[in-house]
């Protein structure tokens, strides 16, 4: 058969997509564990300007009989839109929807017309199990040997048991040779995603991911990453975005990982990862073995300085071991994403603002500033909804960390989007001054930056000059709308 993976193309307004187009490791990963077939991949936010052309084209010329849609909650809307679309083209192409929308909701989606152009639904780790529908497809199996599938069945939905998690063992490694576009990169160099565990065992009351890998830590072999990185190496050097929950979970095996990155000859790429700060603080060798291997970028898990947030947020208090972090970091100018949480039920301007604050007393390099966002199945949605500060509880398209879906006991929800973009605004205006950030960028990164930029900044001053800080607020947030906001672009889509 052939088969089409769709990743969606809309995006979190954090990563500006003139500098960012990371590629969907979902899809990839599901192409290179489907044997007997012919398989492309097409991630969409590579065509995300002319998404409806782009559908046409690869319905057209490549006729799928299965197209697979991966989604986010934020990306459901375009998914199901994108669904709608597939049908008129071609009635009779089977559609299954996988993700983590349709892990944590398929009951709520199945019993809705949001489900309607939708033939199957696919719960969970889907890698084996997407094989496993395919031979189903053909008649070799039935549908409910399939766990994990839901199926539809008279006028609703047959929900098989959910899928325990699967041997790593057994998973292969993605097949990035199977997209059909190029395009992906970081600030020019290109770009691509891997990973080398699933799940985290900390009990963060904002996260959802227990709900599709249970509260456990699955790494994968260390060989098995080292073959996986060589074959990302193959589609060009560049920078490397682990995908793993919490790279420092496992601070030894993590130290083992940067010894064999480096003796394999693959510190010559640059890594991206995601950690806390008590695992990066914990060891005295850690940073040093992570500088040698080539890791460039932490995103690390800040989240907020106030004792009462993190004790809320479950994070306990790691105001000392985040400085104790970022000091080994940048010593050995590694570059730092403070991953900091707003929004909190108590918190009010002053709040936010010692947020930022403290970010720029440590000299962080780049802001993931995001708003609390009550996501579906997480402790936090259920805490903020018994004490009413939930302010949108069912547009998920507006669920990725950038738009306020809460208010605290003192601000609402407009004053918090406003208050994020306003420190935001001042105090990240110098980041590109930052040691470690001027350490890993090129001249031309800072030539294009610093010579133009007076020339940027009088023409915005002339410009702003006559606008009120409202109305520039206004217009930033019209611009994240039209950049990362897809819906609007898929009414006549959907």
């Amino acid at each position: 058969m052939r088969i089409l993976l769709l990743s969606m193309p809309d995006s979190t307004p954090l990563f500006n997509l003139k500098r960012w187009r990371a590629p969907n490791l979902a899809v990839v990963s599901l192409a290179g564990n489907i044997t007997g077939h012919q398989v492309v991949v097409a991630d969409l936010v590579l065509r995300r300007e002319k998404v409806k052309e782009a559908v046409e084209e690869l319905i057209r010329d490549y006729k799928p009989e299965v197209v697979g849609l991966s989604a986010m909650s934020f990306q459901f809307a375009t998914a199901r839109r994108v669904a709608t679309f597939i049908k008129k083209l071609k009635k009779e192409t089977v559609t299954i929807l996988g993700g983590y929308h349709a892990t944590l909701l398929f009951e709520e989606l199945c019993t809705s017309e949001d489900s309607r152009p939708f033939d199957y639904i696919l719960r969970g780790e889907g890698e084996l199990a997407f094989g496993e529908f395919l031979e189903a497809l053909e008649g070799r199996r039935g549908f409910d040997t399939i766990r994990g599938l839901s199926y539809r069945k008279g006028d609703g939905f047959v929900h098989n048991p959910p899928r325990p998690l699967e041997d790593l063992e057994k998973i292969k490694i993605p097949d990035r040779t199977k997209r059909l576009w190029g395009g992906n990169h970081y600030n020019g160099y290109v770009l691509d995603i891997i990973e080398s565990s699933r799940g985290c065992t900390m009990p963060c009351t904002f996260c959802c991911m227990d709900k599709m890998y249970g509260k456990t830590f699955r790494p994968y072999s260390i060989p098995r990453v080292l073959d996986d990185i060589a074959h990302a190496k193959k589609q060009g050097k560049g920078y490397l975005i682990f995908s793993d929950d919490n790279f420092a979970l496992d601070v030894k095996r993590f130290e083992a990982l940067c010894d064999a990155i480096a003796e394999a000859g693959h510190n010559d790429m640059r890594y991206i990862i995601q950690a806390s700060s008590m695992g990066i603080a914990s060891s005295d060798t850690l940073v040093d073995k992570m500088a040698r291997a080539g890791f460039k970028i932490v995103f690390l898990g800040i989240e907020n300085i106030s004792e009462e947030n993190l004790k809320r947020l479950k994070k306990g208090n790691i105001v000392e071991k985040t400085r104790l972090a970022v000091k080994k970091l940048h010593d050995k100018d590694i570059m730092i994403v403070g991953g900091i949480i707003l929004g909190n039920p108590e918190d009010k301007e002053e709040d936010i603002a010692r947020n930022y604050s403290f970010l720029k007393e440590l000299d962080i390099d780049f802001y993931a500033d995001q708003i609390l966002t009550p996501y579906p199945k997480t402790p936090v949605r259920e805490e903020l909804r018994k004490m009413g500060l939930i302010t949108n509880l069912d547009d998920f398209s507006r669920y990725n960390t950038f738009w306020a879906n809460v208010k605290t006991r003192h601000l609402d929800s407009s004053q918090i989007q406003f208050l994020r973009w306003k420190y935001n605004r001042f105090y990240a205006d110098n980041m590109l001054a930052t040691r470690a950030f001027m350490k890993n960028h090129p001249l031309w990164y800072f030539l294009a930056n610093y010579i133009y930029r007076p020339y940027w900044r009088l023409k915005e001053y002339l410009y702003e000059n006559h606008l009120s800080e409202w109305e520039c607020y206004q217009r930033d947030v019209r611009q994240a709308e039209e950049l990362n906001y897809f819906r609007d672009l898929c009414e006549e889509v959907g």
